[in-house]
């Protein structure tokens, strides 16, 4: 090759190198935050200020005006006493998510390092998936567009009226001729409801105030070809959990003042079956999980199942990998996706948190010095579904505050994740929706999401309200 020919190409090279780098910048724009209680001393733009400093990296460079951003970072304060808790979210300018984060303190000292704590979780989110999010944002072709479209999940298919009530669980019927079924909970009730042009209630029945519900599960048809729903409730410390099946237009009960927590896992997207557990004095949550079989009555545990550190009948599936082993997948009591390996081993953790519910149960602590700290209060972990092409399905609840044991939600996505032998990679993500998804599930033969969303808060001038949406799961 001619001199002159290596001297152009390395010239072109040189000039190439600022090019490239200029182009892995991501150009991010913080907005003011909003504080809660009102703001009076200017904390808005001091926490403005703050995090738009602590963003700035090799990679991420602050602006100065939304026009200039590839990224805007939206956050809010809000305090609670002296506890507070900091949120953020950063979308891209097309209005896509690519992260929600939060960190809390217990006092104004740990203001700061909360400050630096949430920088460092959105530079770490953003330099993952900012690169995958810009191919498709508005500058993109009409191709790429096109594409984004075509996989972007969020449409409705069906919402339903409006239903009375803060509603806290959900679980399928049968779908019949007439239109699909499925069941409601509320904390002191359990209904079934038809989907068809219009939201019909075919039966319910309440349970006593002392009985609280906090998880319902089904399976079916039985033999005599009714759905069969089993209700997880808490009387007073214990469960007393119920069984129903559907039979000549009522809810008719199976059994009653059951000792276990149940739920529906379909581990490694196999078949669903119903789990149970049960609870020990001093532990929310004991001993193996089983599958259950069940004659009327009367429950048999068999096939008992080791749960790794912080799983729980609630929290708890598993996933096949590439190579055909399972891997246990649980949500952390902080919100962390975590993948075991068939040892017991953590091997992998998510960087974001997941899940988030505001459904819970109480118990004594025991004896404490601290009367304050003689309730324990326990959440509910969301669903995590593992479907048959191996995807692992988890909600992400955010926003407004989560404060030790206030917890109150305002927005949610339904995320998809893939193993692929070493973590679990995002496959796609619901458009983020104005509500709390207090339950949900998949319909497989279906290919279509049930969701169970609380669009009003239960408050002292009313019981709240509550929808169901259907949406495609293609």
């Amino acid at each position: 090759m001619k001199k002159s020919t290596v001297a152009i190409l390395l010239l072109a090279c040189a000039l190439l190198i600022p090019s490239l780098a200029t182009a892995a910048q991501i150009r991010a724009y913080v907005a003011e935050f909003t504080v809660t209680p009102p703001d009076a001393g200017g904390l808005k733009s001091t926490l403005q200020t703050l995090l738009s400093s602590r963003m700035a990296s090799d990679a991420i460079t602050p602006v100065a005006t939304p026009s200039e951003a590839d990224v805007i970072v939206s956050g809010s304060y809000t305090q609670l006493g002296k506890v507070f808790s900091l949120d953020a979210v950063a979308r891209v300018t097309s209005g896509k998510t690519l992260a929600t984060v939060y960190e809390q303190g217990e006092n104004q000292d740990d203001l700061i390092p909360a400050i630096g704590r949430i920088s460092a979780k959105l530079k770490a989110e953003l330099a993952q998936r900012y690169p995958q999010a810009a191919v498709a944002s508005p500058t993109a072709s009409p191709q790429a567009q096109a594409a984004q479209s075509a996989v972007t999940l969020g449409n409705t298919l069906w919402l339903s009226k409006r239903i009375v009530g803060a509603q806290a669980a959900l679980a399928p019927g049968l779908t019949r001729a007439e239109g699909r079924e499925f069941f409601v909970a509320e904390n002191h009730a359990l209904r079934l409801y038809r989907q068809e042009n219009t939201l019909k209630l075919l039966a319910e029945v309440e349970f006593p105030l002392r009985e609280k519900v906090i998880a319902i599960d089904s399976v079916g048809p039985d033999q005599n070809g009714n759905p069969r729903v089993y209700v997880t409730i808490m009387d007073g410390e214990a469960p007393a959990s119920k069984i129903f099946t559907f039979e000549g237009a009522r809810l008719k009960q199976v059994a009653t003042k059951l000792p276990y927590l149940f739920r529906a896992i379909a581990l490694n997207g196999g078949t669903n079956r119903i789990y149970a557990q049960q609870m020990g004095i001093s532990e929310d949550f004991y001993g193996d999980l089983f599958e259950i079989s069940d004659t009327g009555a009367k429950i048999e545990l068999k096939n008992p199942i080791k749960l790794p550190r912080y799983a729980n009948i609630f929290n708890y599936n598993s996933v096949s990998g590439p190579d055909g082993k399972s891997f246990p997948t649980v949500l952390s009591s902080d919100g962390y996706l975590i993948v075991y390996s068939d040892a017991g081993d953590e091997i992998w953790r998510s960087t974001e948190k997941f899940g988030g519910s505001e459904t819970y149960f109480q118990r004594e602590i025991g004896n404490v010095r601290d009367p304050s700290e003689k309730i324990r209060w326990r959440f509910i972990d969301q669903r995590i579904t593992v479907t048959r092409n191996g995807e692992v399905m988890v909600p992400q609840n955010s926003g407004f505050f989560v404060l030790g044991n206030a917890r109150s939600y305002s927005k949610y996505s339904l995320v998809s994740l893939t193993w692929n032998g070493s973590s679990l990679e995002e496959r796609w993500r619901t458009k983020l929706s104005q509500n709390y998804l207090a339950d949900y599930y998949l319909d497989q033969q279906a290919r279509e999401i049930v969701l169970l969303e609380v669009v009003q808060k239960e408050g002292i001038f009313g019981k709240g309200g509550s929808a169901i949406r259907v949406i495609r799961a293609d």
